[in-house]
């Protein structure tokens, strides 16, 4: 879903939806807003200009933060999309219920991170991100459980250590995640700008969602492995189960490298225990 509009209307679109189409809506929202009744009117003396505001050519170019947030989205998309359709073996776990239900919950998780992250909302994509996180560890520690008694007392934010054997760095990053979650002063440095004695706060600015996106990729990383973990006990009509070595490949990070500082491939290195 995208939102377009002004700050007068908003509208949702389907993000894939034909540039013309969104231009239409657009056309119909400023129509609406000047109170006349003929979009044709509007769309037609507009159309050029809002053909190219929704070119996603311009708007999200290869090797783009915006093309990298759509991809983590495409991604979670498609591991919640093949555990919905997957059947478990024989005898499952009660434990491997809850966690498919959890991950596969988790599409909604993504969606409300990269609207947060495209809307320059690097604070609230984070705390976003670290309640998904700990999604992914309770996944993991319940997975091999089957009674509901020791299920139900399983703490989320307790199972994070679980995350440590394949994320060294889980740890660490959790903990700069609740730094943002609770609005800690080492979070909100990157949002202050002092310049000849005066003080400015940007509240809504991509390129503060840079952090963001690591921490994204990062969760990312946690969803897929946990994903194929419980893939591995399903079975598909198709024979779509994914494999470790057909699944994930950790290197979003390195395809997308000039998008992020040394501090940002930093955090990335720690998380993989580089």
């Amino acid at each position: 879903m995208e939102i377009i509009g002004n700050r007068h209307f908003s509208i949702g679109v389907p993000i894939k939806s034909d540039p013309e189409f969104k231009a239409m809506l657009f056309a119909a929202g400023i129509t609406h807003i000047d109170g006349n009744k003929s979009i044709d009117y509007i769309y037609k003396r507009n159309r050029e200009d809002y053909l190219a505001a929704f070119d996603d050519d311009v708007r999200c170019p290869a090797g783009s933060a915006k093309e990298l947030t759509l991809h983590i989205g495409e991604m979670a998309d498609s591991y919640s999309r093949k555990l919905s359709a997957g059947r478990f073996k024989p005898k499952p776990t009660s434990g491997q219920a809850y966690a498919a239900n959890v991950l596969i919950r988790m599409r909604s998780t993504f969606h409300g991170i990269n609207q947060l992250v495209l809307g320059g909302l690097a604070l609230e994509a984070e705390s976003v991100i670290r309640q998904g996180l700990e999604q992914c560890a309770w996944a993991l520690a319940v997975m091999k459980l089957d009674d509901i008694a020791h299920i139900d007392q399983i703490s989320p934010t307790k199972s994070i250590p679980l995350l440590k054997a394949p994320f060294p760095g889980a740890g660490r990053i959790y903990g700069q995640l609740s730094d943002s979650a609770h609005a800690s002063l080492s979070s909100q440095e990157r949002f202050f700008d002092f310049h000849e004695g005066k003080i400015s706060i940007s509240i809504r600015d991509t390129e503060n969602c840079r952090e963001a996106l690591i921490y994204s990729v990062i969760l990312l990383d946690a969803y897929a492995h946990i994903s194929e973990s419980l893939l591995a006990d399903m079975e598909h009509e198709t024979d779509e189960r994914m494999t470790r070595h057909k699944g994930h490949k950790y290197d979003l990070i390195e395809r997308y490298r000039d998008l992020f500082t040394g501090l940002g491939h930093s955090i990335y290195g720690s998380w993989r225990g580089a």
